[in-house]
């Protein structure tokens, strides 16, 4: 994996509480504002990584096995854990993704006297184990607010549960481009994340691919962590993740509930009475996802779909293309016939940096195609 460089001294962030503004070409409301975190797609789009769970719940074992491209090479990753992870874990995941797009971290190349250290601790081995690490220190109360919580004792410790959980999580890579008797690295391994405690921080470490393109911030899935917060339920916070991926800001997307469901909590439930309580839930976490500025979140008219559009970003120049685009403000009549593009993940949104997100390759997640 490329050697990431060195980090400047850290951007400054836009006020707390930017004014709203609207694109010159239309009167819909448009975000200006950067509070976003720069996601490796595959962490959003494989089925059943993270998932809203119940408290008191017995823990079910997670293995998870998807396909994806990394730098154009294809790969067969592996995830298991001992427990599920769940929205306050990917909240954190978040967070730390946010972290490394606005260059809060330090690199650690692989000569640095803490670079063993650090590398034992994510538990790197095998493919790409030699690459440099990037560190993030953040207090752990400091962490809690940046997933939307108070900064109490409580909390700090909730979120190092969650630290604890994506730690026992494990990534085996493999290679598919290079056959086994080959004397060229093809397979390795690491936990989602590693992380050592200091007097008062923790010191953590990413697995490579998510913080490759957090720090390259191209190929990545924007997410809105000011939106994000903002959501009181754990559904409504998964479905916005995934919705912030695969949502269009210029043109409305169909998609159904039935392919929605399985979306938010990993699965499709055999028995009727839990899909119907998971149909009820679902409808109202598009009301909360709908009641953010900017969002459309449209029933068909026989409820069994919906259309979505996700808010302007206006930080950066708007193509041509996306501009012609934004004349119409309702779904078009075209819109209202199913399509596959309901269920294609498509590029990422114009947002708020100086650098233009390039598209991600994805096909669909059952195969992941990435093109970091």
């Amino acid at each position: 994996m490329t050697q990431p460089k060195a980090a400047t001294a850290p951007r400054n962030s836009k006020p707390a509480n930017p004014q709203r503004r609207l694109a010159k070409t239309s009167d819909r409301y448009a975000v200006d504002y950067m509070d976003h975190a720069p996601v490796w797609p595959a962490a959003i789009f494989c089925t059943g990584l993270f998932r809203p769970t119940q408290n008191g719940a017995a823990p079910t074992p997670l293995n998870l096995t998807y396909e994806a491209k990394v730098m154009g090479r294809p790969l067969r990753y592996t995830l298991r854990s001992p427990q599920p992870l769940n929205i306050v874990d990917q909240a954190v995941y978040f967070h730390l993704c946010q972290r490394i797009g606005s260059e809060n971290y330090t690199l650690l190349p692989p000569d640095h006297p803490r670079y063993p250290a650090y590398r034992q601790a994510l538990g790197a081995a095998g493919l790409w184990a030699e690459s440099g690490l990037l560190v993030i220190r953040i207090k752990l109360s400091d962490l809690a607010h940046g997933i939307g919580l108070t900064r109490t004792g409580t909390n700090a410790q909730s979120v190092l549960a969650s630290l604890n959980r994506l730690a026992a999580a494990t990534m085996h890579r493999q290679r598919l481009d290079v056959q086994p008797q080959s004397n060229e690295p093809h397979q390795g391994q690491s936990q989602f994340l590693g992380f050592l405690c200091g007097d008062d921080d923790v010191r953590i470490v990413l697995h490579g691919e998510s913080a490759y393109a957090a720090y390259k911030r191209t190929g990545v899935a924007w997410v809105n962590m000011r939106e994000h917060r903002q959501l009181g339920s754990k559904p409504a916070k998964a479905l916005h993740s995934w919705l912030s991926a695969w949502a269009s800001p210029v043109e409305a997307k169909r998609v159904s509930l039935e392919t929605l469901i399985p979306k938010v909590w990993g699965d499709y439930p055999a028995s009727k009475d839990v899909l119907k309580d998971r149909r009820r839930t679902l409808r109202k976490a598009l009301g909360e996802v709908a009641a953010l500025s900017g969002w459309v979140c449209s029933p068909t008219a026989n409820g069994e779909q919906v259309m979505v559009r996700k808010p302007l970003f206006i930080g950066t120049q708007i193509s041509t293309e996306a501009k012609s685009l934004l004349v119409a403000e309702t779904p078009t009549v075209a819109a209202d016939t199913p399509t596959q593009a309901a269920i294609t993940a498509t590029q990422p949104a114009v947002t708020a940096t100086t650098d233009q997100p390039k598209p991600s390759e994805i096909n669909d997640d059952s195969g992941l195609v990435f093109a970091l």
